[in-house]
């Protein structure tokens, strides 16, 4: 049985300071390598560090972040994630991606000579947008939405910046964002409270979570990094459009159902969240069955389908 609860992030801590430690040494390394016809899966790139890594084995992979976008993370992470990598690049074993985007960007850092190369895309959590609406009190009238940890890769900044020179206060348009607080919090949450009409309700209960979905005008996320899109494809799953970073796992999620910005450019990002003002009823009608229809798709039957084909061939 797996630990939970304060036992889970004790050993999560343990594992993490045996990692940062000994990295890739063969000190105290966990197992031999896998009997024959058994293969390994290693839930994350940095497991792969403390134990023996052969050809045969499988490991999943959700980004290539610490590589591919550094200067979002702590210099101890992307050395310890450079190793891992490396030394999966060496045993060359199968790999998942959760996407084609994340499949790409690891293929232009390794190239392609692996057992193999696969996506298995992640899948919708029904189980969140089923229940009771509660509003939130501090809403009243139209307004757009950001779900998300407050930290850097999700760029909140950026959006915030393009609420507050749209103009959209003076319009009665508010921007709601909620989630938790993570790396980098304290500049989005002090620029939040500086804009007139932000709404930030931290992290909120389920039934207030889909009482937004189901009333906000769009979803805003001009994301720096996501390795699959889960925010966009929740957020079709409610029929509600998403205004993403363009080119991005958040595109791919949704099958291109979307509107695409450049994350950084303020000016487009306003400019979007205006033409989502403008739909008719009839256009946003026809943008929610669509969206509806492309999170249908990412069902957890597809999901572990491709995980039982993958492992037991069928």
């Amino acid at each position: 049985m797996a630990p939970g609860g304060l036992a889970r992030k004790i050993a999560a801590r343990l594992m993490m300071l045996e990692i940062n430690w000994l990295k890739d040494s063969r000190y105290c390394l966990i197992g031999s390598k896998a009997a024959d016809g058994y293969s390994r899966v290693f839930l994350d790139p940095l497991f792969v560090l403390r134990s023996e890594l052969a050809e045969k084995d499988v490991v999943l992979c959700h980004d290539v972040g610490p590589l591919s976008h550094s200067f979002l993370y702590d210099p101890g992470t992307v050395e310890n994630y450079r190793v891992a990598y490396e030394k999966i690049r060496r045993h060359r074993p199968g790999i998942v991606f959760v996407s084609d985007w994340s499949k790409d960007n690891f293929v232009s850092i390794y190239g392609s000579n692996f057992r193999f190369l696969i996506t298995i895309p992640l899948y919708v959590r029904t189980g969140l947008f089923d229940g009771s609406l509660e509003s939130l009190p501090a809403v009243k009238g139209p307004f757009f939405l950001t779900v998300g940890a407050f930290e850097t890769r999700k760029n909140q900044i950026t959006a915030l910046e393009a609420y507050r020179n749209g103009g959209f206060y003076k319009q009665g348009i508010k921007y709601v964002l909620c989630g938790s607080r993570g790396d980098g919090r304290e500049k989005i949450i002090d620029l939040a409270k500086s804009i007139p009409g932000t709404v930030l309700p931290g992290y909120v209960p389920d039934s207030q979570l889909r009482w937004l979905y189901a009333n906000a005008e769009a979803f805003v996320l001009p994301s720096l990094l996501e390795g699959f899109g889960m925010p966009a494809l929740e957020a079709a799953h409610m029929g509600l459009l998403p205004i993403v970073s363009e080119r991005s796992a958040l595109v791919e999620a949704v099958e291109g159902v979307c509107v695409q910005v450049p994350p950084h450019d303020t000016t487009a990002i306003g400019q979007a969240m205006r033409q989502a003002l403008s739909r008719s009823s009839s256009e946003k009608a026809q943008a929610s069955r669509e969206l509806r229809d492309v999170a249908s798709r990412a069902s957890k039957q597809r999901f572990l389908q491709g995980w039982r084909s993958l492992l037991l061939g069928g």
